[in-house]
């Protein structure tokens, strides 16, 4: 939430909060009404007291609007974060970093793979994309590893948070040791 969203709000909650247990009390009898009534006239009786009443006034009504018609949308925000999921019970963001580190557990686990570095992107429908690039072993079969760390990614992402990904791309950025061999055979 934005710092004037907060400080709005809070101003709001305080006046509402206030003027709520005045009335309260002036319906109890606790506080005389005319007091109240008295206090007000002398406020716009001067000219400066009827600016500063004229002040809180619109205030309060622009404050009111706000909160009634122009509610902020907290889930974009969290979706450049990671992925906003809401059920009864309340709300569970799931981050781009928790994403990570599910793709990074899943590598760690292949003896095929020397180094890795991943990037989740998250497009504005929510879908999720897997970017892997990837540096293999000596003696590793591209086609044979990319689609076994394809099919456990997919698999690991959806155990464990019941996300579908729309993809998981893999680029081979480093096999240097099996090419340094095959041009030596050459």
């Amino acid at each position: 939430m934005k710092f004037f969203d907060r400080l709005g709000l809070t101003l709001f909650s305080i006046i509402v909060l206030t003027l709520s247990i005045i009335v309260l009390l002036m319906g109890l009898n606790v506080i005389d009404v005319t007091l109240f009534g008295v206090l007000l006239e002398k406020v716009l009786m001067t000219q400066n007291g009827t600016y500063i009443l004229y002040g809180v006034c619109v205030v309060l009504i622009l404050l009111s609007l706000r909160c009634l018609f122009f509610r902020p949308d907290y889930g974009k925000e969290a979706s450049n974060k990671g992925i906003l999921m809401q059920n009864g019970d309340g709300q569970l963001l799931i981050t781009k970093n928790t994403l990570e580190d599910l793709v990074a557990s899943v590598i760690n686990g292949m003896d095929s793979i020397d180094s890795a570095s991943t990037n989740v992107v998250i497009d504005k429908d929510n879908n999720v994309l897997i970017n892997v690039s990837l540096a293999l072993a000596d003696g590793a079969i591209i086609k044979d590893v990319s689609s076994e760390l394809q099919t456990k990614i997919k698999k690991r992402i959806k155990d464990a948070t019941d996300l579908e990904l729309k993809a998981v791309n893999i680029e081979v950025v480093n096999m240097a040791d099996a090419v340094v061999e095959n041009t030596e055979e050459k």
